[in-house]
Order: C-alpha cells, then sequence, then structure tokens
C-alpha cells in the first residue's frame, strides 16, 4: 500500500512537473510573441505573423479626411471596441492619373484608391524584444502619387536588423495640397492651411510618439526617412515648428525644393499668386466658377482629380503654421531641428530627360551668361546639358543642406548612390565618372525588395545584392546610433565638408567627391542655402 501510494505520489510529481513545464513553454511562447496584440489608444491590434516578423497592416492613424473633414486638418482616428485584425493594407490615397503613353510598371498599381486613406504599416522583428529603434518612411511620388504600401518599399529587411519600420500614406494631388479663399477666411485650423499632407505626416508622427510603445519601439528614437518627394517632406519636417521634437533623427535620399515656395494670401508678396487661387481654378475647370466650398466638398473624389491640373508642379506651402519659411532660409540661417542627418542622392537622377529639355530649364534658372560660364565646371557644354540639372535639384542641394547641418554640430553622413538602372543612355555622361544610376533607382537596394520597377532585376547577382545588404545595415544602424558604421561594413566617414559614402558595384567607399567644387559653385551661383 505503501509502495503503491509512494509510486502514485511520485506519478502525480511527474505529471505535474510535465505540465509546469507545458505551462513554463506556453508562458515562453506567449512572451515571445508578446507583440502580436499590441495596444493603441483608438484599441488593439493584432499583427500577422509571417517570415520571422509581426507585420500590422492598414492601421488608422486619423479619421477618414471626407465630407467636411475633406481639407481640413487631419482629426484623431476613431475608437474601436474591437480587435482590429490588421491583416491588409488600406486604400492608397487619390493619385495622379497614370499616363496612358508610359509603359505600365509591373508593381506600381497596388490597392484601390480613396479619399479614406490615413493610414499606416509597421514591421517589426517576431521576438520579445522592445524599446527597439524606429523608422518612418514617407513615401515619394511627387506629392501627388504614391502610398507606403507599395511592395519596393515593404519594411521586412530593414526590421530583420532590429528596428520597427512604419510606412504611411498621406492626402497627395489637390486632396493634400489645396487652398480657397472661403476656407482661409473660416480659418477652422488656427492658421493651418493648405499643407494637408504635411499634417498628415506630422499627425502620423504623433501617433507614433502616442502608441509606439505598444509595439516593442521606442518613441525617443524615431528617425524619419522619404525618398524625392518624400525627403522633400523629410525635409520641411526638419523646418516644421509642430514636428519639432517628434523624431531624432533623418534621412533624406534624392530630395528637392529649391527656389520660393508660395504662400497662402495672409503672407503672399505683392507679386504673389496665392496659394487660395487653386480653390477657384479648380471650381473653374469643374464648370461652376462660383462654387462654394460646401458645394466643392460634395463633389466625388473623382471629380476633383479630373479638375486638378497636374501639368504643374505641386509644392508645399508657407502657411505660417506648419511651414514658416522658405527651405533653402530655414537652413541657410540654421533654424531647423538639430538632429543628425543621413542625406544623398543617385548619380543620374534626371537620366531619362533629354538634355536639350534640361537646357531650357536651367535657362530659365540662371542667367546665360553663368550657364555658358558652367560648361568648363562640366567639361563641356553637352555633359553641363546632362548634368547641370540634376545638380541643381538634387546632388548640389544635399551637399548644402549636409553643410547646413554640420554648422549645427549634429553628425551628417552624406552619400552618392551609383549602381547603374537598366535602360540607362550614357553615350557622354561615362567620361564624367556618372555611373547611371537613375532617380529612385536607390529604393529596391535599400529595402531588399527588387521589383523591377525602379530599373533594377528582378534577380539581382552578387555584387547588386551586396550592395542592398550593406545599405539596409547602414541605414538601420543609423537609425539605432545616429551613426551607420558597423562591424564589416567599409567604414562611413562623417562628412565635414569633403567626403561621402559612395555606392557602386565596384566596391562602395568612402572618398573625397570629385563634383565637390561644381557643386559648390552650382549653390554660390544660385545663392541659396549660404
Amino acid at each position: 500500500m505503501l509502495c503503491r501510494s509512494l509510486s502514485l505520489l511520485l506519478v502525480g510529481w511527474v505529471s505535474l512537473v510535465g505540465c509546469t513545464q507545458q505551462q513554463s513553454s506556453a508562458a515562453a511562447q506567449v512572451h515571445a510573441q508578446s507583440f502580436a496584440i499590441a495596444d493603441t489608444q483608438e484599441g488593439p491590434v493584432q499583427a500577422v505573423p509571417a517570415d520571422g516578423l509581426l507585420i500590422y497592416k492598414g492601421i488608422p492613424y486619423a479619421a477618414p479626411p471626407v465630407g467636411e473633414l475633406r481639407w481640413r486638418a487631419p482629426q484623431a482616428a476613431l475608437k474601436r471596441e474591437q480587435l482590429l485584425l490588421a491583416d491588409s493594407f488600406g486604400k492608397r490615397c487619390m493619385q495622379r492619373p497614370p499616363n496612358p503613353q508610359l509603359k505600365k510598371r509591373p508593381e506600381a498599381y497596388t490597392q484601390p484608391e480613396s479619399e479614406d486613406c490615413l493610414y499606416l504599416n509597421i514591421y517589426r522583428p517576431d521576438s520579445s524584444e522592445g524599446n527597439l529603434p524606429v523608422m518612418v518612411w514617407i513615401p515619394g511620388g511627387g506629392l501627388v502619387t504614391g502610398s507606403g504600401s507599395r511592395p519596393v518599399n515593404h519594411g521586412g529587411n530593414l526590421a530583420r536588423e532590429g528596428v520597427v519600420v512604419v510606412s504611411i500614406n498621406y492626402r497627395l494631388g489637390r486632396f493634400g495640397f489645396f487652398a480657397h479663399p472661403e476656407l482661409s477666411d473660416l480659418n477652422p485650423d488656427n492658421g493651418a492651411l493648405y499643407n494637408f499632407g504635411l499634417m498628415d505626416q506630422i499627425a502620423a508622427l504623433q501617433w507614433v510618439q502616442a502608441n509606439i510603445s505598444g509595439f516593442g519601439g521606442d518613441p525617443a528614437r524615431v528617425t524619419i526617412m522619404g525618398e524625392s518627394a518624400g525627403a522633400a517632406s523629410v525635409d520641411a519636417l526638419l523646418t516644421s515648428p509642430p514636428a519639432r521634437g517628434l523624431f531624432s533623427a533623418a534621412i533624406a535620399q534624392s530630395g528637392y525644393g529649391r527656389g520660393p515656395q508660395p504662400r497662402v494670401a495672409a503672407l503672399a508678396h505683392a507679386d504673389d499668386v496665392p496659394v487660395e487661387q487653386i480653390g477657384l481654378d479648380i471650381a473653374k475647370r469643374l464648370g461652376t466658377p462660383e462654387a462654394s466650398l460646401a458645394e466643392l466638398r460634395a463633389v466625388s473624389a473623382e471629380k476633383i482629380v479630373e479638375a486638378t491640373d497636374f501639368s504643374g508642379f505641386i509644392s508645399f506651402a508657407i502657411d505660417g503654421v506648419n511651414l514658416t519659411d522658405d527651405l533653402s532660409n530655414e537652413f541657410a540661417e540654421g533654424r531647423q531641428a538639430p538632429v543628425p542627418l543621413l542625406i544623398g542622392s543617385t548619380d543620374f537622377e534626371f537620366g531619362m530627360v533629354p538634355p536639350a529639355m534640361q537646357r531650357q530649364i536651367m535657362l530659365g534658372i540662371l542667367p546665360e551668361a553663368e550657364h555658358i560660364g558652367l560648361a568648363q565646371d562640366y567639361g563641356g557644354a553637352e555633359l553641363r546639358d546632362h548634368l547641370l540639372y540634376n545638380d541643381y535639384v538634387f546632388t548640389a542641394q544635399a551637399r548644402a543642406l549636409a553643410l547646413s547641418q554640420a554648422r549645427l554640430g549634429q553628425p551628417v553622413y552624406l552619400y552618392r548612390f551609383a549602381v547603374p538602372s537598366a535602360g540607362m543612355q550614357l553615350p557622354l555622361v561615362g567620361a564624367a565618372g556618372v555611373k547611371g544610376a537613375g532617380h529612385a533607382s536607390d529604393l529596391p537596394y535599400m529595402f531588399g525588395n527588387f521589383t523591377g520597377d525602379h530599373g533594377e532585376p528582378l534577380a539581382p547577382d552578387n555584387e547588386q545584392r551586396w550592395v542592398s545588404r550593406q545599405m539596409i545595415r547602414y541605414w538601420a544602424n543609423f537609425a539605432k546610433a545616429g551613426n551607420p558604421n558597423g562591424a564589416d561594413l567599409p567604414a562611413w566617414s562623417l562628412f565635414e565638408g569633403q567626403s561621402l559614402m559612395d555606392f557602386t558595384l565596384d566596391g562602395s567607399q568612402t572618398v573625397i567627391d570629385p563634383w565637390r567644387d561644381r557643386l559648390e559653385r552650382v549653390n554660390r551661383l544660385l545663392g541659396d542655402f549660404q
């Protein structure tokens, strides 16, 4: 009897140990997936695990900007009682119609369009590690196209480096950048006018500050990053008073924004056309020139797109609240946010634009005598016409912004991406040390997603994959510590006026910028950022 009792006791103890081990295992599993359900101020969000990641798609960060909220500053996202299963991307914001004469690119058109588009996506490692640095991606597209969910900028490869990646949508075209005399008179958002797309970006950053800790992110280490219009947005956010304190570092890839910006009527100069004219022009193209603001809000989103003039360039405007001065003035006077900066461009941004067209544009910017004088800096007039516009918009500006940020005593890392794009014609430019990397051709490498959409191969070779691997690690390292350097990476020297990281298939390395003198002359002739 005693033996049987001892036996039963032993069996029970073994069972208890087994049960305890199972419970501990289950607890460990729950702990390892503790961010699979994240709490937000609007309600809980459930991720979808995939390939070692937790991915949250289509999280609303603001209320749908429809009806009375069209052409208003973003409002707080709606509260939810139920769990949000974040398994599908939100809709894209309304876009410029694709050019029927251009070949449809492989992955350019993904989610359907809607005014209800203020969503973000989050990628993080499927682990229990918290307090990770955060990288907020602001997509480009000329402020008229783009979305945070395009396959080329899925954030999983960056997230695997131990960061939380957030990609956002923001209003585009004349939904994101619009003014009307009646709206300015009503002034419903205390002077926050016109720059609704930029306000969306700020709202997304505010949402990140309030909620990212629930996803294992560190709100004190938020790096904003973008390319093209996304980089122009980064530059604008660096100068925007409401954005101050919402991020701790910045990455700007092929940003632009030289010259004077348009202004709202209350701040317009005597010879300016205030941005309120935009609303009147849209009403006229709709065939209702006397339409009120309420009537314009009742027009379908598709009709607003049809009435938008996409032949002109859509830009940010000085509204006195979100932007208070031209970008060049802000940086020239050192009024931008004092944060670490990683900045650069590709080496042949406008390689697909005929040089004769580039020449005509630049003749409208620089006097002919100065334009002629620059030929010697480029090794001849033909090379000048291939490269001057490229320098004016992107390369020289990147250098100027880098110098300005360095003057604030901040760490700055300058780069040039020079991995050739497919189909780039270089009859003359190869002699000037240009490899032929077109605009946005760095995106597939930096994200590690080779979609064939930016002149990159669908099946990259070993050299191309190595450049991509380097860039992913540099970018993630910068988000972690404000410094891109790390083990087994070529040393990237701090920018002090001369050096940059040159990304090439021959081997990426820090070099003295061979274009430094000509870029300095271009900036002196233009007279801004000085």
